[in-house]
């Protein structure tokens, strides 16, 4: 990470001095009137008006520069950030000098009193200025060394309090101007952890607008890809289709049948790819219509049956809860849902059962929830590998591919196809044991 660049950290130092000038400034007047009241029949009336009306005018002159510089445009503050903290350290320089001058005028008479709450007040001013002024080294000594040191030249004295007053006094200049180095120190730490984490968000949105370009040219390659496969694919349908039609011979025939298989298989990957690049691409919307809820179930497990008996399988089908007779949803989709997922089902159980439930999980006025499972006695998917399920044509183990067949984009399509229909979707496994596939998806309720 490169360190930060001076005009960096001259801009946020800049922007510290200012921040809180306007109140500092009020309690510079707060101060100066009551120093000048206590004062009163103490100190000859003349120099206190004239400090105090000066007092007012460099606070009055600091306010203005603050309010100038928070209504300025941010750019042009950058830009002339050396400006403003010329304009700042003028500032304090003028305002460090005012008070030393007026530690002068309030502790020379020799009232032990009014020299304490001199020193009290003059005190609390450069503590005060730690927090504000602190951002800038020199601006910080600019304003409080003239201050302390003018009180220890006005609590001079040889009796025991006031020799004890100006050690305190030194002691409270090397105080409070190691407190200020410390807080410049840690500002310093904080305006480098600043500048890292702005590089490193920097990196972030780039990376992620990388991933999506990454994203959007790897979605529009598989829809050009697809489509550019599909034309030569319904051709090589069409034309096994016209074949199959002729008198072939047995032999001809038995070349033909799985020339014909494999074309579809292949046509039926091609469609999945574009379905799932137009999926991702977000070129699909939900198409609602009312259906039976009582024959969907059936309407739609019926075309497995066979691939279910060709491999022995049984499949379990159960109902739970009262469920509407007519729900509005989209239909195909759902389809196409249970379709991935009953295909997958099929190609990695060897025996045993494959299990469908239908669940109401939420009953509304307006809408009800049904979550759909599909358990089966697969092999399992173990737990580091569910995690990455969620990526394009991703499987659990890469030896299914060649085991079963398959680009491995049902459960990507199926996730997209879920969140397209505001559903939620999980998986639950066991290595072993099998395999559920659970998706929650809302439908409305049909008028009467």
């Amino acid at each position: 990470m490169t360190p930060p660049t001076p005009s960096f950290i001259l801009n946020r130092q800049v922007e510290l001095l200012y921040r809180n000038l306007r109140l500092g400034q009020i309690a510079s007047i707060v101060n100066a009137s009551l120093l000048v009241w206590i004062a009163q029949g103490t100190i000859a009336t003349t120099p206190l008006v004239v400090w105090w009306i000066a007092a007012l005018l460099i606070a009055g002159v600091r306010v203005l520069q603050a309010v100038r510089y928070q209504a300025s445009d941010p750019a042009l503050r950058e830009s002339s950030a050396a400006g403003w903290r010329q304009r700042a350290l003028l500032g304090a320089a003028s305002a460090g000098l005012l008070w030393a001058a007026g530690a002068l005028l309030f502790m020379s008479p020799g009232d032990t009193t009014l020299q304490l709450f001199t020193g009290f007040v003059m005190a609390g001013m450069v503590a005060g200025a730690v927090p504000v002024l602190a951002a800038d080294r020199l601006i910080f000594r600019l304003y409080a060394w003239p201050v302390v040191i003018a009180v220890l030249v006005g609590a001079y004295g040889t009796d025991p309090l006031h020799i004890g007053f100006s050690i305190m006094s030194l002691l409270f200049l090397l105080i409070a101007t190691r407190s200020a180095d410390y807080f410049n120190d840690a500002l310093q730490e904080t305006l480098r952890l600043e500048h890292e984490k702005d590089g490193l968000l920097k990196n972030l949105d780039d990376a992620r607008q990388h991933a999506e370009r990454s994203n959007r040219a790897k979605t529009e390659f598989l829809a050009n890809i697809s489509h550019e496969l599909r034309t030569p694919m319904n051709g090589i349908l069409g034309l096994s289709e016209l074949l199959s039609q002729e008198d072939l011979t047995a032999d001809q025939q038995e070349l033909l049948t799985p020339l014909r298989h494999s074309a579809s298989d292949l046509m039926h990957k091609i469609e999945n790819l574009i379905e799932l690049s137009a999926l991702e691409a977000g070129h699909c919307q939900p198409n609602t219509g009312p259906f039976a809820v009582n024959e969907m179930l059936e309407g739609i497990l019926h075309r497995y049956r066979q691939a279910l008996e060709a491999k022995g399988l049984r499949l379990v089908e159960q109902v739970e809860g009262d469920l509407p007779p007519i729900l509005i949803g989209d239909l195909d989709r759902l389809r196409k849902i249970i379709g991935h997922l009953m295909d997958n089902a099929i190609k990695f159980v060897d025996h045993g059962e494959i299990g469908i439930t239908l669940r109401l999980v939420e009953n509304r006025e307006q809408q009800v929830h049904l979550e759909f499972s599909i358990t089966d006695e697969g092999p399992g998917i173990p737990p580091e590998k569910l995690a990455e399920l969620d990526g394009l044509m991703i499987q659990a183990d890469g030896s299914a591919v060649r085991r079963h067949g398959g680009i491995g984009v049902g459960l990507a399509i199926v996730r997209r196809l879920v969140t397209l229909l505001d559903g939620q979707f999980q998986i639950e496994s066991q290595p072993g044991s099998g395999t559920t596939f659970r998706f929650t998806l809302p439908f409305e309720r049909a008028g009467d």
